[in-house]
């Protein structure tokens, strides 16, 4: 039987905690290094548990479309592409092309300044207090919005149909709401929208020059389930590429806009 002095005894433990403290440390880089490139990429992980809420739908200007609604999760994929959003990177939003395979993540404003770059929605500034009506068989409720415009004064500028908001939290009804070019959110879950926009003649830096607005069916929902959450609800396939901008999103193959790209898109030689 061998023995062990204290004073061995004492090394032995100290240099046992470096080593302890040294593996933690490098544990937690690890950790941190892993969640910053997930932020980076757009690439988040979501909770798989409970439920979602499907919908399918048509509008004049998004065309035919699909929705993923989570607890704090959206998923929209409609003729501009698909978007995902999430509420812990509430700031950005994680747009992809389905045809390359190339996804951007871009900053929510300038999202969403896309969307309505062509055709304005007239602000709401007055809501009558709803009717009751149903909708696919649940209450509903039916909004009036009303806003004056120029010199024909008060007029009605919005037809909504709301459901009652049992998925989203109160960051995400946001986010859905503005989707549709809505600025207000004092009301259920939107599934029908009527809603009077302007197309967009001229603009620079100081004078926008708009149409005369005219009515557009911005959402018609056709479809509305309830789901389970799947892994691939809220993100993008794992071997997509990240785009550097815009351009590649729409046109690179692997994230980077070459001249290949440029070729095939014309089907010319880029000089």
């Amino acid at each position: 039987m061998y023995y062990i002095s204290t004073e061995k005894k004492g090394r032995i433990t100290r240099t046992r905690l470096r080593r302890g403290l040294i593996f933690g440390l490098f544990c937690l880089a690890i950790f941190e290094s892993t969640a910053s490139a997930r932020e980076s990429t757009g690439k988040n992980t979501v909770s798989t548990k409970g439920k979602l809420l499907y919908i399918e739908g048509t509008s004049d200007i998004f065309a035919n479309f699909k929705a993923r609604a989570g607890h704090s999760d959206i998923h929209i994929e409609s003729r501009m592409g698909g978007s995902i959003w999430h509420e812990k990177s509430s700031n950005t939003v994680t747009v992809y092309n389905n045809e390359n395979k190339v996804f951007f993540v871009q900053k929510m404003d300038d999202y969403m300044r896309d969307l309505n770059q062509d055709f304005l929605p007239m602000p709401i500034e007055e809501l009558k207090p709803p009717t009751k009506t149903t909708f696919d068989g649940r209450p509903a409720k039916k909004y009036l919005g009303y806003a004056n415009i120029g010199k024909k004064g008060r007029q009605c500028v919005a037809e909504i149909t709301c459901i009652d908001n049992q998925s989203l939290d109160p960051a995400a009804h946001r986010i859905w709401c503005s989707f549709l070019g809505l600025k207000r959110t004092d009301f259920g879950l939107p599934v029908l929208l009527n809603q009077k926009r302007a197309s967009v003649v001229s603009c620079d830096a100081k004078v926008m020059k708009l149409a005369q607005p005219i009515w557009v069916r911005v959402l018609i929902t056709t479809k509305l389930k309830e789901m389970p959450v799947a892994p691939d609800s809220f993100s993008v396939k794992p071997n997509w590429k990240q785009a550097r901008d815009k351009a590649a999103l729409l046109f690179s193959k692997d994230g980077s806009l070459g001249a290949h790209d440029i070729d095939d898109f014309f089907r010319s030689n880029a000089k």
